[in-house]
């Protein structure tokens, strides 16, 4: 790899895209980071400090793409719409379409390698949400394009689905638990994510893959357990049935209900995880959910008092 070349961040932005252009700032890598006009101007002026190089582009006007990967030789994207306004940005239009536009844009600038974020098959349902079907078809497109690509299918992040945005409200300790809570689920953490992305681009034995990144299984009900040791107090727990989280994703009526419904159902039915044996050594580091949750929750009276079990 030439290593005076840029690497052309997409979905830089995101918590897990200016991670990575952190870390790659970290070791001395050039970054050229994607932004859009409608991206946050706090997010904008993070990157600029970092010191990456910004290009203004968007995944749904494949010129601007074009123009982006010129001079580079390694693309990261991590780039999704879950969380924006799907009126603008829906899940074809950017998932999808502008997915593959990303991938035919790299294809002619004569992009060498693409890490390309997705998520693991063991969450798909049948039939495949929206968002699904989105991610492999990309990654079909990448597997198909000549280029060498990495495949990256992270567990669960936790600082997402462990989080009060998503019904795991650990600071007023109440719990949303799809499911029963007994099936084991695979875990990791954000940093670790970045990390892996990074560790790829010196790795070529990692290219031409798909890599799955986990630190660990455990089932809701030990996640939670966990909180609780960690705050000295039990928590309220809701649980919602597996019927009931099959019938919102049968009433679902847009693409990203339908994926979200859908990824509930799998939080539900369980998707323990084993990390690629080429990321043994880097996964041994790996944070755990203890870590996260010493992380985010003070520790009552300076220790725990309850013992997860």
């Amino acid at each position: 790899m030439n290593d005076t070349a840029p690497i052309l961040v997409v979905g830089a932005t995101g918590d897990l895209g200016f991670n990575i252009c952190q870390q790659l700032r970290r070791a001395g890598r050039p970054v050229r980071a994607v932004v859009r006009p409608a991206s946050a101007p706090q997010q904008v002026q993070a990157l600029r400090n970092s010191g990456a190089a910004l290009v203004l582009a968007d995944l749904k006007d494949r010129a601007s793409l074009t123009r982006a990967c010129q001079g580079v030789q390694t693309v990261i994207t991590t780039a999704t719409t879950t969380l924006r306004d799907q009126a603008a940005d829906s899940i074809e239009a950017v998932d999808h379409r502008g997915g593959l536009n990303l991938v035919t844009a790299a294809q002619g600038a004569g992009v060498e390698h693409v890490v390309y974020v997705s998520f693991p098959e063991a969450a798909d349902l049948s039939p495949p949400s929206p968002l699904s079907v989105a991610k492999r078809s990309v990654e079909a497109a990448l597997r198909e394009s000549g280029m060498a690509y990495t495949l990256l299918w992270p567990a669960v992040f936790m600082e997402v689905w462990l989080s009060p945005a998503l019904g795991f409200d650990h600071v007023h300790g109440t719990v949303t638990v799809p499911g029963d809570g007994t099936r084991p689920i695979g875990w990791i953490g954000r940093e670790d994510v970045a990390r892996t992305a990074v560790a790829c681009l010196e790795r070529p034995e990692l290219w031409n893959a798909a890599l799955t990144v986990v630190a660990e299984n455990l089932d809701m009900n030990a996640v939670v357990r966990q909180f609780e040791a960690m705050a000295g107090r039990h928590f309220a727990i809701q649980r919602v049935p597996v019927e009931a989280l099959e019938a919102q994703r049968t009433a679902a009526s847009t693409p990203l209900e339908q994926s979200f419904a859908g990824l509930m159902l799998s939080l539900a039915q369980g998707f323990p995880l084993t990390i690629d044996p080429r990321l043994t050594a880097l996964g041994s580091s790996f944070r755990k959910v203890s870590d996260h949750a010493r992380q985010v929750m003070p520790i009552a009276d300076g220790h725990a008092s309850l013992t997860p079990v």
